[in-house]
C-alpha cells in the first residue's frame, strides 16, 4: 500500500486512521479476494469490487444514521394522508397515471400500516448527511457485501486483536432483515401457531446453481432468525405462480405461507392480495408501496415540513437532511428564499442540480449537471418534461475522503452511504466509493463504484 498521497484530508478510517495505517501490511491490496473459503458460494464470484479497508464511524454518526434511516421512511408513509388527504383521484393522478381503481386498492393496502424495509442513499457533505433517495421494498440491494466481514477483520490487526476487536462492530444487515421479516409476520398475520413460512419469488430463467446457492444462504439466515424466537418454519424459493389460495390462506403445495417477498417485482395476483387484506399473510411489497417508493416524495416531505405538518423534531430533520427536490415540470419554485421558473433555474444554474427519473435504479437516467455538457443537460430537461416522471434535486457534493484507488494508492474519493431501516430498527450502513479520477457524479456499484463495509467504533 503506497502512502505517498496521504494528506490531512479525512480518510474512510475517520479518527482511527493512525491505528489502522500503522498496523496494516504493506502488501494489502486495494480490494479483497471474494472467492475465499469463508464467502458464501453465491458471492465467491461477486461482480463488484470490495475494498480491503473498512469505513470506521463513531457514535455521533451512528446516532444520526439511526434516526434518519428509521424516521424518514416513517414520515414518507404519512404523505398520502397529510399531503393528498387520502383522496383517491389525487393519488391516482400523481402516482398511478390516473388509474383510480388501482389507487383505491393501493390506498386500502397502504392504510393497513404495514412496515416495509427501506434504504436511504445518502451523501456526507460539509453540512452532514443529505438524503438523495429513499428506496422502499424488498428489491433494495446492498446487503450482500456484509458477507465479506470476516475477510476484512482478518486483514486488519486492529479489527482482529483480542484487546481492540470488541470495540469495532458491524451490523449484520442480512440477519437483521430476516429478523425483521419474522417479527412483522408475527405482528400482522393471524394464527401462525408458532410457524413462519416465507415464500420468495423466483424468476423462471434463474440458473439452478444460482437458485441453490441463494437458497442455502437465505435459508440459513431465516433459520437463525426463527431459532431466536423458538419458532419453526422455512424458506420456499419458487415462482409466484406456484402459490394457491385455499379459503383465506395461501399455500405452496401442502405448506401454508405466512409471508411473501416479491424480489422479482412482478405483478401480485389478486388471490395473494386477498389473503393479505384478510391478515393471513405479511406482504411488504403490496400495492401501497406505489405511494411510498416514488422519488418525488422527498420534495413533498420538504413542502410538508415547511408547512409545519410534523412535530418540531421531524420538521427540523427534514429541512436539515433533505435537499431541494421537485418534479421536473413547468412551475414556479422557491429555491434558497427566492422564486424562480423551474426550467429557467435549471438552465441558468446547471452545475447546482441533478435530474433523475422518479422510479429509477442503478444510476440509470441520472444526469448530474456539473458532469454533462449543456447540450446533454438540455436533453435531460426535455426528457424530464416528457410523459415520464422526473425530479430535479439540488446537487449535494460529498466530502472528499481518502481511500485506496485502483493503483493501490490513497487518493480522494466521493462516497454514497446506503443506510437501512427495518421498521423501528436501524439496519446498518454500507458505502460505495468512486475515485475522483473517474468520477461522473453517479456513484453506483453498477457503474463502477467500489463497495466497503462499515464498522462502528465505541470506546467501551
Amino acid at each position: 500500500m503506497h502512502q505517498s498521497s496521504i494528506s490531512d484530508a479525512p480518510t474512510i478510517l475517520f479518527e482511527k486512521r493512525d491505528q489502522f495505517m500503522n498496523l496494516a501490511e504493506a502488501s494489502l491490496p486495494s480490494w479483497i479476494a471474494t472467492n475465499e473459503e469463508t464467502s458464501p458460494d453465491i458471492f465467491k464470484e461477486y461482480q463488484y469490487p470490495v475494498s480491503s479497508w473498512p469505513v470506521i464511524i463513531d457514535q455521533p454518526l451512528i446516532d444520526r444514521l439511526s434516526v434518519m434511516s428509521r424516521r424518514v421512511p416513517q414520515l414518507i408513509a404519512q404523505i398520502p394522508e397529510l399531503y393528498f388527504n387520502n383522496n383517491v383521484k389525487a393519488l391516482a393522478d400523481y402516482y398511478l397515471d390516473g388509474n383510480t381503481m388501482l389507487a383505491e386498492f393501493a390506498l386500502l393496502c397502504h392504510n393497513k400500516g404495514v412496515q416495509v424495509s427501506s434504504r436511504l442513499d445518502l451523501t456526507y457533505t460539509h453540512d452532514g448527511f443529505k438524503v438523495l433517495e429513499s428506496n422502499i421494498g424488498s428489491t433494495i440491494g446492498g446487503w450482500q457485501v456484509q458477507s465479506f466481514e470476516s475477510i476484512i477483520r482478518r486483514s486488519h490487526p486492529e479489527l482482529n486483536n483480542p484487546v481492540t476487536a470488541g470495540r469495532y462492530t458491524t451490523r449484520n444487515i442480512q440477519l437483521l432483515y430476516f429478523e425483521f421479516l419474522v417479527e412483522k409476520t408475527l405482528e400482522y398475520v393471524t394464527d401462525t401457531n408458532g410457524t413462519v413460512n416465507i415464500f420468495l419469488t423466483l424468476e423462471d430463467t434463474t440458473e439452478t446453481e444460482v437458485v441453490e446457492q441463494t437458497y442455502d444462504l437465505l435459508s440459513s439466515l431465516l433459520s437463525e432468525a426463527l431459532g431466536k424466537k423458538n419458532l419453526s418454519g422455512g424458506l420456499f424459493f419458487k415462482e409466484l405462480r406456484n402459490l394457491r389460495l385455499v379459503g383465506k390462506d395461501l399455500y405452496y403445495e401442502e405448506d401454508r405461507m405466512h409471508c411473501v417477498i416479491n424480489i422479482t417485482g412482478e405483478q401480485i395476483p389478486l388471490e395473494i392480495l386477498k389473503s393479505f387484506i384478510m391478515d393471513r399473510i405479511y406482504l411488504p411489497d403490496n400495492l401501497g408501496t406505489n405511494f411510498t417508493k416514488d422519488k418525488r416524495n422527498l420534495g413533498i416531505l420538504r413542502t410538508l415540513a415547511e408547512r409545519g405538518a410534523f412535530g418540531a423534531d421531524d420538521n427540523q430533520l427534514i429541512m436539515e437532511t433533505i435537499p431541494f427536490t421537485c418534479p421536473v415540470e413547468p412551475s414556479q419554485v422557491r429555491f434558497e428564499g427566492q422564486c424562480y421558473d423551474l426550467v429557467t433555474l435549471l438552465r441558468e444554474q446547471q452545475d447546482r442540480f441533478v435530474i433523475k427519473v422518479a422510479d429509477g435504479r442503478q444510476g440509470i437516467d441520472v444526469y448530474v449537471g456539473r458532469h454533462v455538457s449543456s447540450e446533454a443537460w438540455e436533453e435531460a430537461i426535455q426528457l424530464g418534461l416528457g410523459d415520464k416522471a422526473f425530479i430535479a434535486q439540488e446537487f449535494c457534493d460529498s466530502v472528499n475522503f481518502l481511500a485506496p484507488n485502483p493503483d493501490n494508492e490513497w487518493a480522494e474519493h466521493k462516497l454514497i452511504w446506503g443506510s437501512f431501516g427495518f421498521g423501528d430498527t436501524y439496519g446498518g450502513v454500507w458505502v460505495r466509493m468512486s475515485f475522483i479520477g473517474t468520477d461522473t457524479g453517479v456513484i453506483n456499484s453498477a457503474t463502477g463504484a467500489v463497495e466497503a463495509i462499515v464498522f462502528e467504533h465505541t470506546d467501551s
